[in-house]
Parts: C-alpha cells; structure tokens; sequence
C-alpha cells in the first residue's frame, strides 16, 4: 500500500508497505491482508488491526517540526493521519508517531529586525575568528542559523520580547556547595526567569553559585543545561570542582572536535555506590527547608558583622589620620566635660548645637547657658569659652574613641550571637543535608546505568538519550551549537565570563536554550574586538545595543532590557586581603561589596614603590621581539622587592603582572622561572598570594601617549583584585598620580591607607569624611530648625546639584563633605596672623570641601553666599576675605557662588574638569 495514502497497523506494528491490497469483512468482523509477493489472503480481527488513510500534507513552509524535544533535521514531507503523523525522509525511510508527540514551530528568523541585526553580525562575521583552523567558522555558523525558535532566548533577546516569569518550588532549592545570601538570591533569580544576570565582582564565588544552579537543574529539576565561556579555561573550572566532587560523569566536555574526541574515547561512568542514605529524601528535605529559614536569619547577622567590621577598619584608619593631625596641634588640657563619657552621638549633638549658636551668635544668651547645664552637664560656660579650640579638638578625639568602641561592642555581641546560635555547624549540617538529597536523587536516577554504547557519530541521533545520561554540556560560546542537533533547545545555558563574550557568539549561544543565566562583571576586562574592521563593514548597527564593537553579550543585554533585567550582584568577597579589596569596592563598586576576609597579619598588604626621576621606558620597534618594556621597574622587583623579607614565600605563591606583553617576557627572564609574569588581560581568572604590578611607563613625552592604554579602570580593577594576602605598585616617580585617574587614584589609596609621611606634612590634610557625615547628618538639619530663613535652603539645592553632578561617570572619583571646619583642614597654622588664627579658632567652617575619594584630600571647597548674609554685612565680608586669604595662603582653591548668581553647574565642573585634565585649580580663588 502507498505509505503517503495509508496507515495499517497490525498488533500494533507498522506494515503498510508490505500490505498488497485489504478487504473489510463486516459480517464477521474480519479484515483481509493480502501481502506482496503472495496470492493468499489473512483474515484478523478488527480489533488487531487499524487502519488510517486520506492524510493532510503538513505544512512546513517558515516552520521546523518536532518530536518530543527532537527536531526533525529537513524531512521530505509529514503526513498527518489524526491521531498518528508519518514522517518520510529522504532516503525513503519513514516512521510514525503519536500526534500528541508531534508539533511544529514558526520561525522567527523572519521577522525584519531579527534578520537586520544577523545580517549585521553575518557582515563582521566574515572578518573574525574564533583562533581555530577553520578561519570561515563564525560566518558558517551564523549562516547555519536560518530558524530561530519564537520560545528560545535568541527569539527574545532579537524581537526584545518579555523575559518570562514563572513560580518555581523555592521550597525544594539544595545547596550541595554551600552559599551565602547573594547567592541564594542568585539561585532564585536562575530558577524564575527566562533570562537573568549574575554580576560576580571578582572573589565573590560565581564558580560556587553555578555549581547550586547546576546542582538545582539537573537532580532537583530534571533539566538539560551548558556551561559555555569565550574559552575552555573558564569552563574548565567548573568541570573541575564537579569532579572534585564525584560528579564528573554528569558532565560531557564537547565543542571543538579534539574535546569531542577525547570525551567518547573515555566517557565518565556513574559511580553512585553507597549514595542510597537511609535517611527518607522528605526528611531531608524537610531538615532543609527548616534550616534554610534559621540560616537566612543567621547570614544576615554575618553580613551585618561583616559590615560593621568594614566601617571600624575605615574608622579605625580615619582614627590614624586624625590623631596624626591632633599631635600637630599643639592642644592644652582642655575642660573635661561630662560629655566625654556619654555616647559618640551626644558630642555630635554638642558640636552641632554649639556651632549654630555661635553662628546665630546665640552663645552668649542665658537660654543658651541653661541648655547647656541640663543637656550637656557644662557648668563652667566661661573655661569653654577660653579653651574652645582644645575642648572641640578633643571632644571630635574623644568621638572617635567612642564610636571605635561602640562598633566594636556591637560585633562582639553579633559574633557572641552566631556562636550560641552554632552558626558554622549549622552551615556544615546544611550542606551535609543538601549534599546526600542530590546524591539521593543521583542514585536513584544512576544506579542501573548500563556502560554508554554513544559515539562521536551517533549521540546527536540518539541525543534524548545522551542528554539524559549527561544532562550538563561544556563547551566554548561559539562551538555549542555543533555539539548538539540542529534546532535543538536545551533548557539552560549559562554564560561564564559573558562580559568577554562578544555578540556573535553569545547569539549563537543564545539559539540554544529556553533559558539563560549571563555570568559576568562589566567592571572586568572586556572582550577584544579588532577595532580595524570596523570600516570594512557594509551594514549598519541595528541599534546601539546591538554595536558589535562597543558591547559584549552582557551589556548588549543589559542594554536591551534595562531596569527589567533581573540582575543580583553577588556581594561578600572572599578572596583578597580586606584593605586590597577595599580599593576596588569603593572604586568600582559604589562600596557595594563585603569583604568577609580575615587578615593573616597586621601588617599593611600595600606596598608602593616609585622609580627615581628619569626616562626608563623604552620601546623596541625592530626585529621578532617588538614592544615597551621599563629596565629600571625590572631592577627595582629583582634587586629590591622579590629581596624584601616583607615577601617572603615560596616564589610559586608570587604573580607579576603587567599591561605590556614585551615587559611582561622581559621580566620572566629575569626572575626565578616558578613566578609567573604575565600581562593582566592572561591573569583574569587567577589569583596569587602576592601580585606584583609594573606600569612601565615614565613620564616622558612617549610615556605620556600611552597612558589611555594603561591606566584603564578594568585593567586597574583585575589587576588588583588578583592579589590575595599583598599587592606591589611599581610606577614611575610621579606621571600616574599626576595625570593618571585610576593608577593616580590606586596610588592615592595605597598611599592613605599606609599613612605615607607625604601626605601627613601636607599643608592642607586630609577630610575626616567619616566624622563629617555624622556630623552634618546632625549640624544641617539644625541650622535649617533653628533658622529657617537664612540661607541653608540654598545650602541644600546646592547638596543636590552637587550630589547629581559627581553621580557622572567622568566624576565619580570625587565626593564631597559639609560643614568641614576650617581647623580640622590645616596641619598647622604657621602661616596665618594673629587674626586669622583667631578666626579660624573661633569655629568658621567652609559650606562644602569636594575632596579625591580615594584619600580624602581636598580639591576645591565651594562656598554659598547669600546676598543678605554677605553683601550687605560689611564684617561678614571682611571675614569672607579672611578665609579667602587664608585659603590662598594654603593653596586651597575656593569657588564662591552667591545665591543670586546662575550658572552654578557649570563653574563646578569647570573646576572639577581643571583637575580631571592635570590643570591646577590651585592657582587662584573663582569669584
């Protein structure tokens, strides 16, 4: 019989094609089969055989058809029957499935804008490579890509639909890897959303937080999922803390042919013996479930500990500034005040109230006295009045001491806290638990697993199979789709590195999956383009989010979905030293991370070495070993560094990094070969005890080009962070802190935080910026209750312009304070009159100080002048042209903005522009 025309299934078997001719007996309910090469008819009954004829051509114009989740690779044409489909291929075979297994998908290639921008990516295509033979094989690739499916991510991120939300069994999450509250909310996050980001700022676990997710998938969930990066390493960390584990044979490591080979030449076998616990698995689930609330409520005291253990360190490091300076002062005994055993929050009271009534001049009032008798306990108005400077200095001493000591009785109650409650063996009991539920659910899906009979040339035939043997693929970005069928969906891809991933091969990527989690810190190194062919390209960038050349896959997508994303930046750090970390955290992360490190010594992991005057740099533009290297930075590492006993270790513990290649080999020819010396793009991903870092460049007019290149927040923020007990800065004597922003502002923090004796003689020091922002909390709200007319509201719209103005990317490197007193800025007061010492011993204090972030020294201080207070008040303008003169004399620029003026934005970041361009804004007061 015609198997386009006719079904005949007899005892349930297919034999159409061996059926010559059929007749229907309706007396005695008989069907005749005669067969081909036969003159003999069989009778059976009805109910052994059924028989489908008058079928519908399935139509697969724009569509591509599916049994189960296999896609059917070009079949010559589908017959649907009702409740069976036959499918013929083209070599004549054929076969028959259930409807209810058959389905087809409309593609979404066609829609105009998802064919511009892969016409787009096709153009630059034809330029790159992925580094293997096959130069061609990203513009294969992307031509092979003709049918994109409408539920795939690549179907949404192209026609930027929803990301799609669904609930999930949160209760049933395990976390056989243990894990901390970013990434429980990471997980999550994975779990509900059909796209979803991961930013790991480095030392923060995204290695940990994949493996849950991986854990959760595969035994919790039943699903199929890859691990891709830009590059083997990537994932080779991943597959590697998996067979630390046991896990391994989870797992197929595919992509590129020789991975592929070397997988089917010896495939993981499961090994599950001894994994069936005796515990029920609703037990352990239920212990879990329980242990997940107590511990959620436990991590959140961690983190808070952990927290207040960051704010004492900065304290205890502004505490270092000020007591530096308070040496310098020559303070007398002052008048001890009940105040100086009370909390640190009532001498903030004090100074904020005493600074309004002198300001309103209220000081000498009755009413005054009396509030200070009943609040403060000060019976002796008149000794205050004499020994105001000591008591003020004293008593912001004496709030350091308090507030020092308050942080620590708090951490030493919450540390008190999670040692009643057996914080870490609660942790240890809940990974122990979460570890034999997925080993559970392992051996209940492996024990009777048979030896795999796949081979490199069948498993994609057999592919249903395969991926429920090996449900966890690896392979790089751009080799995923040729390690599985084409058109298939996996139900998960997660993007390790994916701010190194560019758009081509996080697309093709993105064709593979129903879901994605993207892993990555935009705050790292970024993938590299060649930026040449750039005009060599035909077709224009669809949109900005879809510029090849100035987005990785990460930001592409954080482009396209904005504010929607779900996003969780993973936030307890455990890698690097505390005061390393520190840095980066609030350099490039808003302050947004927690070290959660403890420090293995007292002694500072921050050491800075400068080059002597002189042109060091030299760059090599002949013969095979072309590039810049620095000698003297290589002498200063051998001869003086790698000799310091501050250093010492095993050489294997030491990595030197370094923005050019050409240093980077110099240097590795000079020292012992078991330090490895490198450039700081190869050392993303790795970590040494101590790193050692040279700049190269000096401060001639050749080193000067090459600052764009070097001092680039990325390469600044990874080379740092690689660093886990010390970090070394070998630079030139001054070019980077004068004109670089980041290695200037890396060298400014290195600096304060070992309170270089350079930046202690300084005229002007350094802002107590904690001490400030706890006072001005108190101070501003004051001076508005007690005078609500004056101008503070002005004070205050210039907090916001302010506040908005550093918010930009180009400022973000400043801060600012209120209120600063101009006593606490000048170490000393040499240079000033009899007069002018007075006036500054008499509290007067300048409205804003914007100062670096990195070491709290000062740039500019911006004062607001209300027309009344100052124009037409002869001695306030005689003491405005005081402080003017006083803060000339100390090389303080000041900018004047009067509350009748316009145009403040722009004067600010006209001063702010000065300083980002080298220019001293030092030379003159604005007016």
């Amino acid at each position: 019989m015609d198997i386009t025309q006719y079904i005949i299934l007899i005892r349930g078997q297919d034999k159409t094609s061996e059926v010559a001719s059929f007749t229907r007996n309706y007396l005695n309910n008989k069907i005749n089969i005669r067969y081909h090469g036969g003159f003999q008819s069989y009778a059976y009954n009805q109910a052994n055989v059924r028989i489908f004829e008058s079928p519908q051509m399935v139509d697969l114009n724009n569509k591509i058809a599916y049994i189960g989740d296999v896609p059917l690779y070009n079949p010559q044409c589908i017959l649907n029957f009702g409740e069976l489909i036959r499918i013929i291929e083209f070599n004549g075979k054929s076969c028959i499935v259930r409807s209810d297994e058959f389905y087809t998908v409309e593609n979404s290639a066609g829609d105009a804008a998802a064919h511009q921008i892969l016409e787009y990516l096709r153009d630059i295509a034809q330029y790159t490579t992925t580094g293997t033979e096959d130069s061609a094989f990203l513009r294969q690739e992307l031509d092979r890509l003709t049918f994109i499916h409408p539920e795939s991510v690549l179907g949404r991120y192209l026609l930027q639909k929803p990301i799609d939300r669904r609930p999930a069994e949160l209760d049933r999450i395990i976390f056989p890897f243990s894990f901390n509250l970013s990434q429980k909310t990471a997980l999550e996050q994975a779990l509900t959303n059909s796209i979803s980001v991961i930013e790991g700022p480095p030392g923060t676990g995204k290695t940990q937080t994949i493996l849950n997710i991986l854990a959760n998938l595969v035994a919790v969930q039943g699903r199929s999922v890859a691990v891709v990066s830009n590059n083997n390493e990537a994932v080779k960390n991943v597959s590697e803390k998996l067979e630390k584990k046991q896990y391994h044979f989870l797992t197929a490591f595919l992509g590129k042919k020789d991975n592929q080979d070397a997988f089917f030449s010896n495939m993981p076998i499961p090994d599950v013996e001894g994994w069936d616990y005796s515990v029920a698995e609703s037990e352990l689930s239920g212990q879990i479930q329980k242990w997940n609330v107590r511990l959620t409520e436990l991590m959140n005291q961690e983190r808070t500990k952990a927290k207040l253990e960051q704010e004492l360190r900065a304290w205890k490091l502004e505490q270092e500034h000020f007591e530096r300076y308070f040496s310098r002062q020559d303070v007398e005994e002052a008048v001890r005040l009940p105040l100086f055993s009370r909390s640190p929050e009532k001498i903030l009271d004090f100074l904020a109230e005493t600074s309004v009534a002198e300001e309103l001049h209220l000081a000498k009032g009755l009413f005054y006295r009396i509030k200070l008798l009943f609040k403060f306990g000060v019976l002796n108005v008149r000794k205050l009045e004499q020994k105001e400077v000591p008591v003020l200095l004293s008593l912001q001493r004496k709030y350091y001491q308090l507030q020092i000591q308050k942080l620590e009785q708090r951490i030493n109650q919450l540390s008190s806290a999670l040692e009643q409650n057996s914080f870490e063996r609660l942790k240890e009991m809940h990974q122990a638990a979460s570890e034999k539920l997925f080993r559970t659910y392992l051996h209940r899906k492996y024990q009777n697993s048979a030896i795999p009979a796949f081979t490199r040339r069948n498993y994609k035939v057999l592919f249903s199979e395969f991926i429920k043997a090996y449900p966890i693929l690896l392979s790089t970005t751009h080799a995923l789709r040729r390690s599985i069928p084409q058109n298939y969906l996996l139900d998960y891809v997660i993007i390790d590195e994916s701010s190194q991933v560019d758009l081509i091969t996080g697309v093709l990527a993105f064709s593979c999956c129903r879901n994605v989690v993207i892993v990555g810190d935009l705050k790292q190194l970024p993938q590299i383009t060649d930026q040449k062919i750039k005009s060599w390209i035909r077709t224009a960038p669809p949109g900005r989010e879809y510029d090849y050349f100035a987005n990785s896959i990460l930001s592409s997508l954080m482009a396209v979905y904005g504010g929607k994303l779900p996003t969780v930046t993973l936030r307890e750090h455990y890698r690097c030293h505390p005061q390393i970390i520190e840095f980066c955290n609030q350099k490039y992360y808003n302050g947004a991370l927690i070290a959660y490190t403890k420090p293995k010594s007292e002694e500072c992991p921050l050491i800075l070495y400068k080059t002597v005057e002189g042109n060091h740099m030299r760059r090599v533009t002949r013969g095979t070993s072309k590039g810049v290297y620095n000698q003297r930075e290589i002498d200063v590492i051998v001869n003086e560094i790698l000799k310091n006993p501050y250093l010492e270790g095993r050489y294997e513990d030491i990595g030197i990094v370094t923005p050019y290649r050409k240093q980077a080999d110099q240097m590795a020819g000079e020292v012992d070969p078991s330090i490895e010396s490198d450039t700081v793009h190869k050392y993303q991903g790795r970590e040494k005890n101590t790193i050692i870092m040279s700049t190269v460049l000096d401060s001639s007019w050749d080193g000067q080009r090459g600052i764009a290149f070097i001092d680039d927040p990325q390469m600044i923020n990874v080379a740092v962070s690689r660093a886990i007990d010390k970090f070394v800065l070998v630079t030139d004597h001054d070019l980077f802190f004068k004109r670089g922003e980041h290695i200037g502002d890396l060298i400014r923090y290195m600096q304060y935080s070992t309170l270089d004796e350079n930046v202690v003689e300084s005229r002007i020091v350094s802002v107590f910026d904690l001490l400030y922002q706890r006072y001005s909390a108190k101070l501003l709200p004051l001076k508005a209750k007690m005078n609500p007319k004056a101008r503070y509201q002005s004070e205050e719209a210039l907090r916001l312009l302010l506040e908005e103005i550093l918010e930009q990317p180009q400022y973000s490197r400043y801060g600012y304070t209120q209120g600063v007193l101009l006593q606490n800025l000048l170490n000393d007061t040499e240079l000033l009159t009899e007069d002018e010492a007075v006036f500054v011993g008499n509290r007067a204090s300048l409205d804003f100080v914007v100062f670096y972030q990195q070491d709290k020294s000062c740039i500019f201080a911006i004062e607001v002048d209300g027309f009344a207070f100052h124009e037409n008040q002869p001695e306030q303008l005689r003491r405005d042209a005081m402080k003017d003169n006083i803060l000339k004399k100390y090389n303080l620029p000041l900018l004047r903005l009067a509350t009748n003026g316009s145009g403040e934005r722009e004067k600010i970041e006209k001063m702010l522009d000065k300083q980002r361009n080298g220019s001293s804004v030092a030379t003159e007061i604005p007016k």
